[in-house]
């Protein structure tokens, strides 16, 4: 995206009461609500998800091109909350890659290769602790 160009449209939609229905521009769905709400991801497991999605995603092309394209990587994420002033104030991911044949200093180059991408493309990670600013306001329809 151009620098400061704004992201494609997102929209949610109250479907329930404390639930939502998120949805983008290219037709994917995804529900959001309260913990505890069934089937539907509160809004901090989706900061967690974006985070981990974003390194994962960012990550691929790297991993791919040395372990070939059919790969398997799982994304584990781990927040730690600060309950008392409602915060997320880290998230940690972790990508497991299976990696035959790829050992000792190969395997350690391609860990390092592997985080210096997520490092400068993950755009999520990079704003999150950059600390982006983010705004709310409510209007009457």
């Amino acid at each position: 995206m151009a620098e400061h160009e704004a992201a494609p449209a997102l929209s949610a939609e109250r479907t329930a009461a404390r639930t939502f229905t998120l949805r983008n521009d290219r037709g994917a769905e995804l529900q959001i609500g309260m913990a505890g709400a069934e089937g539907a991801f509160t809004p901090g497991e989706l900061l967690q998800a974006a985070v981990a999605g974003c390194a994962a995603l960012s990550a691929e092309a790297q991993l791919a091109h040395k372990l070939g394209p059919d790969y398997e990587m799982t994304a584990t994420v781990a927040a730690s909350v600060d309950e008392a002033a409602d915060l997320i104030e880290s998230i940690a991911v972790t990508l497991t890659a299976e990696m035959p044949g790829v050992d000792g200093p190969a395997r350690e180059k391609l860990v390092e290769q592997a985080e210096r991408v997520i490092d400068r493309l993950c755009t999520v990670k990079r704003s999150v602790n950059h600390g982006v600013a983010a705004t709310a306001a409510v209007q009457p329809r």
